[in-house]
């Protein structure tokens, strides 16, 4: 048996269904930032994202997650449209996907235009705690969407649908605990074959990368 299949089965012991915390996709977040003309940041984010997180006592065991490229929004449509040529994406589906988090250090491994590359995030985290839209009491609560009763969890899943007059889904999170990462890290463009021609001084090499997540179980 070799050490990396080894690992595979250590890891697949290690990781559990109760140590899934449902992403919250309302209250999460995949943002980048590029220099433009050396000078400014031009930001964007992906509004089409979904993943799954295995967390332990203070420990990411295992991310994964993809963004639909074609949900690029970088507040200008001309731009947005522009950067669906393939001069900037060949693939519409970009992967990311973690091995190991050390020292507050996520590494994971993203795949994108058909290339994987070895990526790694400074990892803040905040929580586990209670949930504290479940103790809610009238006395605390005085917005007209959230109910004026404590709470009996009665949302466990972000993707559970309710009649809009009840809630949004923007007001509170789902789960008994809710846990919040965020994620920072930078890749080069010209890895990943994004705009290869055109120059550094043009758009820059370098992009920076923030996922924030909200989860809860």
């Amino acid at each position: 048996m070799t050490f990396f299949f080894s690992l595979v089965l250590l890891l697949a012991k290690e990781i559990s269904s109760d140590d899934e915390y449902i992403i919250d996709t309302t209250h999460s977040s995949v943002q980048f930032g590029i220099k433009h003309l050396s000078v400014a940041d031009t930001i964007g984010v992906f509004q089409d994202f979904e993943g799954q997180l295995f967390f332990r006592e203070n420990k990411i065991l295992k991310l994964r997650g993809s963004v639909q490229i074609s949900s690029i929004n970088t507040f200008n449509p001309a731009r947005d449209e522009d950067l669906q040529n393939d001069e900037f994406f060949q693939e519409k589906v970009a992967i990311l996907e973690s091995f190991s988090f050390k020292n507050d250090i996520l590494f994971t491994k993203l795949t994108m235009n058909g290339i994987t590359k070895e990526v790694s995030f400074k990892t803040t985290i905040a929580g586990p705690l209670r949930n504290p839209s479940l103790s809610m009491t009238t006395k605390e609560n005085t917005h007209p969407l959230i109910p004026t009763t404590p709470m009996q969890n009665i949302l466990n899943n972000p993707l559970f649908t309710q009649d809009s007059n009840i809630d949004c889904g923007c007001y509170m999170s789902y789960g008994e605990n809710v846990l919040g990462i965020v994620l920072e890290g930078k890749i080069n463009r010209f890895d990943f074959h994004i705009s290869p021609k055109t120059p550094k001084q043009l758009l820059g090499e370098f992009v920076d990368i923030k996922i924030i997540i909200e989860a809860s179980k």
